[in-house]
C-alpha cells in the first residue's frame, strides 16, 4: 500500500494538531509495511525534500500571496500542492490519497480526478464547529470547501462519535462512509527527566502552575480561563502558563491586565517539543477548558505525561475524560466550576495521584499510534476496493472570490494606474487560470471597486483599485 497525504502543516510547522497527528501517523504507518509521501507547506530552512522518520516529504512554496488574506493564500497553496503532486504522481504510482482538512481540498478533489485515485479524508474539524453560524462569505466558502471535498471522498474519518454526528449533519455525509478512529499519542514522548528548561524559563517562584496548551481562538476558552484563574485565586495561590499563539493573543493580554493577574500569567507563545513536554511535566495540572473541542489532542498528552487534567464535558474531551476516574469534566463557559474542580485537584494531593495513574493507563490502553495505524490501513483498502464517488467541484471563479481579489490588489499596492496588474499577471501569482480571474475582476470593474487602464490594445488590460475600492478593502480589514 502506498500514501500520497496531503497536509497544510507537517513538522517543523505545527500551527495547530494536524502537524502531530500526520507526523505520527505517517511514521506508524510505515512500521506497518506502507509507504507514505507527505506534501506540505514550506517552513524556514525546512529542506524542500527530505527524508523524515521514513515518510518523503515535498514542501511547496506559500510566499507568493501575503497571508493578510488566508482564504487567498491558501488558494495559492492548494495551485502549488497541485502542480508537485502532478509531478509525483507523474513518475509514481500511489493506492490512495489521504486528505487532511479543507486547506488541501481543492489539490485532493483535483488529484483524485486527474489521476483516478480513492480519496480518504480525515475531518479534524469543521467551520461551523469552530464559530458557529456562517455568517460572512469567507465562512460560508470555508464551508463549501470542507463540504466539496467530503462529497468528493470515498471514506471520511473522524476522530471521535460527537465529530460523526457534527459531520452528518453539518457536511451532509452519509453514516456509512464515515469510520472513527481516535488521535494517539506516543507516551515515550514524555518519559524521563524535564530538560529544566520549563522550570527557568516559565515557573513561577511560588504558588500553583496551571498549564493550558492550544491556539489563542474563542473556541479554546482562554477568555473564560483567565477568569477562573482570578476566581481561584481568592482561594489559593495559582498561576497560569498559557502555551500557543493566535489571533486573540492581543486581546487576552489586555485581559490579563484588566483582571490584575499580570504578575500571575505567562504566555510563551508556540515553543519547541522539548520545552512543551518539559512544561507538562513540571506544571500541577493540565486544563483544557474548551467552548468547541473535536477531539482534544492536548488532554492526551497531558494524561502521558502524567499531570491530573480538568476539562470540558464537551465534544471529543467527553469521550476520553471519565469524570473523577482519570481526568475531571465541568460544563464548558463555566468559570466558577472551573475554578473549583482546579482547585479541587491542586489541594487533594490523593486526587491528583489518583488522575494521574488512571490517565496514563488510559491512554497506553486505548491511544497508541499502531491501532490507529492498523485502522487507517482498512479505510485504505475500503476506499481502494469500492466503486469511485462521482466528481463535483467548486468552480475556480467561486473559489477565488470577489473580495481576496481586491485585497490581493490593495497587498501588492495596485491602487494607482502605475501599479496596475494584467489579469494574467494576478493569475500566475495566485496560482488560477487567467479566464476566472478576467471574470471576477469585471464584475468588480462594474461595481466601481476596480479600475481598468487600457493600453495600445484591448487585449492589454490592466487592473487596479479604484478610491472606492480602497475604502472598502481598508473598511474590510478594520
Amino acid at each position: 500500500m502506498k500514501s500520497l497525504m496531503l497536509t497544510w502543516e507537517f513538522p517543523p510547522r505545527i500551527i495547530g494538531g494536524i502537524s502531530t497527528h500526520v507526523y505520527h501517523l505517517s511514521r506508524a504507518l510505515i512500521e506497518k509495511g506502507t509507504s507514505v509521501r507527505v506534501i506540505t507547506c514550506d517552513f524556514p530552512k525546512a529542506p524542500a525534500e527530505e527524508v523524515v522518520d521514513g515518510v518523503f516529504v515535498s514542501r511547496v512554496d506559500s510566499g507568493q500571496v501575503p497571508q493578510t488574506n488566508f482564504h487567498l493564500w491558501v488558494y495559492h497553496l492548494n495551485s502549488q500542492l497541485i502542480e508537485r503532486g502532478r509531478e509525483i504522481l507523474e513518475e509514481e504510482r500511489f493506492d490512495v490519497l489521504h486528505a487532511h482538512d479543507w486547506l488541501v481540498g481543492r489539490a485532493a478533489i483535483e488529484l483524485k480526478t486527474h489521476y483516478d485515485l480513492p480519496l480518504v479524508t480525515t475531518i479534524h474539524a469543521t467551520e461551523m464547529g469552530r464559530g458557529g453560524a456562517l455568517e460572512d462569505s469567507y465562512r460560508k466558502k470555508i464551508h463549501a470547501t470542507e463540504r466539496s471535498l467530503t462529497e468528493n471522498s470515498e471514506r471520511v474519518i473522524c476522530c471521535s462519535n460527537y465529530m460523526v454526528h457534527h459531520v452528518q449533519d453539518v457536511l451532509g455525509v452519509p453514516a456509512d462512509r464515515i469510520h472513527v478512529i481516535p488521535n494517539g499519542v506516543d507516551p515515550a514522548r514524555f518519559e524521563g527527566h524535564p530538560s529544566g528548561s520549563a522550570e527557568t524559563g516559565s515557573r513561577f517562584d511560588n504558588g500553583k502552575t496551571i498549564l493550558f496548551v492550544g491556539r489563542l481562538v474563542r473556541e479554546k476558552g482562554v477568555s473564560m480561563l483567565l477568569e477562573a484563574v482570578k476566581e481561584l485565586r481568592k482561594e489559593i495561590p495559582a498561576n497560569l502558563i498559557v502555551v500557543g499563539d493566535g489571533p486573540m493573543r492581543d486581546h487576552l493580554v489586555r485581559k490579563t491586565l484588566d483582571l490584575g493577574l499580570d504578575g500571575n500569567v505567562r504566555f510563551t507563545g508556540f515553543v519547541d517539543s522539548s520545552t512543551l513536554i518539559s512544561l507538562y511535566r513540571t506544571c500541577d495540572v493540565c486544563v483544557v477548558p474548551s467552548l468547541h473541542e473535536p477531539f482534544g489532542m492536548v488532554a492526551l498528552e497531558a494524561m502521558a505525561a502524567k499531570i491530573p487534567t480538568v476539562v470540558s464535558d464537551v465534544g471529543g474531551l467527553s469521550e476520553i475524560v471519565e469524570d473523577g476516574v482519570n481526568g475531571i469534566k465541568v460544563p464548558p463557559g463555566d468559570r466558577k466550576l472551573l475554578a473549583g474542580a482546579l482547585r479541587g485537584v491542586l489541594e487533594d494531593p490523593s486526587l491528583a495521584e489518583q488522575l494521574r495513574t488512571n490517565g496514563n493507563r488510559h491512554i497506553r490502553d486505548h491511544y497508541g499510534w499502531e491501532p490507529i495505524a492498523e485502522s487507517t490501513l482498512s479505510v485504505y483498502n475500503l476506499a481502494q476496493s469500492q466503486q469511485r464517488v462521482p466528481v463535483t467541484s467548486i468552480s475556480d471563479e467561486e473559489l477565488l472570490g470577489d473580495e481576496d481579489l481586491l485585497h490581493y490588489l490593495h497587498a501588492v499596492g495596485a491602487t494607482e494606474e502605475n501599479a496596475a496588474r494584467s489579469a494574467k499577471e494576478i493569475a500566475s501569482a495566485v496560482g488560477a487560470p487567467e479566464f476566472p480571474v478576467k471574470l471576477v475582476l469585471g464584475r468588480q470593474v462594474s461595481s466601481g471597486y476596480v479600475s481598468t487602464v487600457l493600453e495600445d490594445e484591448l487585449s492589454s488590460v490592466r487592473y487596479h483599485l479604484s478610491p472606492t475600492g480602497v475604502i472598502k478593502v481598508c473598511s474590510d480589514f478594520s
